[in-house]
């Protein structure tokens, strides 16, 4: 028999309560064929069972929308018993359905609950979980000093690798797929990991100099975007000096950029270069409005910053997008 693994399974990582129409379209769709292709991984290697661990739902409202993706890849294939490992709140947020598929157990990781069928038993106990497989020695699942889950029969570094990150911050030389674990009546025969994260994360900061003008600029975000993959999370976060007067359009960017890239975030932590001196003497209203702005001590550099340039431009004209 075989148990496939899946630790910090996220439902919904990166911002999906921010989503607009489409990209929640999008976002679903996305869900949607994880889940599958997850439920048709076990499938393909003959599993038994599929063990869901982590935080299942990563946003804290959870549409009924989420939940339906998750019965529906559970019932494409009604041999695999999934087992889910939730905490009470996501507990709470979809027992009361009156839908949950057959092969699919809900079981609370803060209360004393159980699973048991011919093959396997299970029980939790503080958080942890014991297996007992057929009638090898049982093994236990429990969170590392990293909160990742582990087995007692691995290296503590040897974590269950995550279906996907949870997010931006901890996708950086983080393993993504899934751990098969392989017993006989009689003998437990191991535990493998293999690769399954169609979609992935990437950070990239892009560093502009007050020289760079627009065209500069677009240069070096379609240089930094142009070999990132369509199936990827990406933020992009813009540093450095930008040259007085030009502004950085966040929103249009991530608009333009999603044309090619699945998701996009977009952050826009450049300075701008202002010579204060040359605008002491000058007493066009453009002036006066940058020596108001500086002066301001309730600003933020960022929102002074940004008050400038935009207050500059609507008198000037020009931004930068991504085409």
């Amino acid at each position: 028999m075989k148990l496939l693994l899946c630790a910090d399974v996220q439902l919904g990582a990166v911002c999906t309560e921010n989503l607009g129409v489409e990209l929640s379209h999008k976002w679903q769709a996305a869900r949607t064929e994880k889940l599958s292709d997850l439920i048709d991984k076990a499938a393909q290697n003959n599993d038994g069972y599929v063990a869901l661990f982590g935080r299942m739902f990563g946003q804290d409202r959870v549409s009924e929308s989420v939940i339906d993706c998750l019965f529906q890849a559970v019932k494409e294939d009604k041999h695999i018993q999934v087992l889910t490992f939730l905490s009470v709140d996501e507990y709470n947020r979809i027992n009361y359905r009156n839908d949950i598929p057959e092969n699919l157990h809900l079981i609370c990781m803060q209360t004393a609950d159980s699973f048991k069928d011919d093959v396997i038993a299970l029980r939790i106990d503080k958080g942890s979980v014991e297996l007992q497989l057929a009638d090898n020695d049982p093994v236990w699942i429990r969170k590392n000093a990293g909160g990742r889950y582990v087995l007692n029969t691995m290296e503590e570094e040897q974590v269950i690798p995550s279906f996907e990150p949870v997010g931006f911050e901890d996708a950086d030389g983080s393993m993504a797929g899934y751990s098969l674990l392989e017993w006989t009546d009689d003998k437990l025969i191991g535990v493998s990991s293999a690769g399954n994260q169609k979609y992935a994360f990437q950070s990239v900061e892009l560093k502009i100099l007050p020289e760079d003008g627009q065209k500069d600029i677009l240069r070096k975000i379609n240089a930094a975007v142009a070999n990132i993959d369509v199936d990827t999370f990406l933020r992009i976060t813009i540093v450095g000096r930008s040259a007085f007067g030009i502004t950085l359009n966040s929103d249009a960017l991530k608009s333009q950029l999603q044309n090619k890239i699945f998701f996009v975030e977009v952050y826009d932590n450049t300075i701008m270069d202002i010579d204060e001196e040359s605008f002491e003497n000058d007493i066009s209203l453009r002036s006066e409005f940058v020596r108001l702005a500086l002066q301001d001590d309730s600003l933020s550099e960022s929102e002074r910053n940004r008050l400038i340039s935009c207050g500059w431009n609507a008198l000037n004209g020009g931004e930068v997008s991504a085409e």
